[in-house]
């Protein structure tokens, strides 16, 4: 499948069904973007489930996996509508418990946290405690900004700090930003970038980064049948960075939607999809989806 294939809106999800074997959904801005479920993925979903298609949903919240799981069920996507959930936050979790790696074996015990609501629901038998100023903390737990206003520039001062000592950062969400209800925030990424611009070492959980994407291929449970071949496994996302860019690293195909972050971009005043801006999008983000769709329908 060449990058120039782009999937229509006059097409169906339905013929792209038939070509893959699994299926991975991204959640903000693929399944919902702050409020109700989007009609058309749920209508999808319950197509691949009455098809015995395997669905895994990565998120890049940091969150743990149930409370994303708690989350979807009220809004009409029940645990029978997909085989696992794979999050940053649940990954992230898992690397500060398991601390196998150099990284996160060489963290000392205590770290301060941007985001200390969702850093409260990461780090619970992990061995380490929030709470301590930067000029104290042994390494910083980036988990989201603490309000959904705030910007880079609220935490230039402690960015500055926090390279000047040395800390390494571990990044629970590697978004750069999200819209909510039509608002444009700043993610954890945006200030992970930042730090990294001042000389700051970043430790990221989540997408694009392979780790995640090799988790939720190995949820899909494909395995069973023998070796995986990924290129019958579809990542269905709204975010070229992260959810195309991740797909293509691992060698799987992408559906792109168009009405997600970036559709004021992607989208003509007509909201329909301009094929020009597209390619020229893709060509900046320097990673082109195998297939793009207006929005998700069946």
């Amino acid at each position: 499948m060449t990058s120039s294939e782009f999937w229509r809106r006059e097409e169906s999800f339905e013929t792209l069904a038939s070509r893959y074997d699994g299926f991975i959904f991204d959640v903000w801005g693929t399944l919902y973007g702050g409020g109700p479920v989007f009609d058309g993925a749920r209508t999808v979903l319950e197509r691949l489930a009455a098809l015995g298609k395997p669905v895994v949903v990565l998120s890049n919240a940091p969150r743990l996996t149930e409370t994303v799981a708690a989350r979807l069920d009220p809004l009409g996507i029940p645990p029978g509508l997909y085989r696992a959930i794979v999050t940053s936050g649940s990954e992230t979790r898992r690397a500060l418990r398991e601390r196998a790696d150099a990284d996160h074996a060489a963290l000392g015990p205590l770290c301060h946290a941007f985001g200390a609501d969702r850093a409260a629901e990461l780090l619970p038998g992990t061995g380490f405690r929030d709470g301590a100023p930067l000029s104290q903390a042994d390494w910083i737990l980036n988990a989201a900004p603490d309000a959904a206003d705030n910007t880079v520039e609220d935490y230039r001062d402690r960015l500055m700090a926090g390279a000047a000592r040395g800390l390494v950062m571990v990044c629970a969400n590697p978004d750069i930003h999200v819209v909510d209800k039509g608002s444009k925030n700043v993610c954890a990424g945006a200030l992970a970038a930042a730090y990294e611009d001042l000389g700051g070492r970043v430790v990221y959980h989540g997408k694009p980064h392979r780790p995640v994407f090799d988790r939720a291929v190995e949820s899909l449970g494909l395995a069973a049948a023998g070796t995986v071949d990924l290129s019958r496994v579809l990542m269905v996302g709204d975010n070229v960075a992260t959810d195309v860019k991740g797909a293509a690293a691992v060698g799987l195909d992408s559906l792109l939607l168009a009405d997600g972050i970036d559709a004021d971009i992607l989208l003509g005043p007509d909201g329909v999809l301009d094929k020009t801006s597209l390619e020229a999008f893709a060509q900046s983000a320097g990673s082109s989806p195998s297939w793009v769709a207006t929005r998700l329908e069946w």
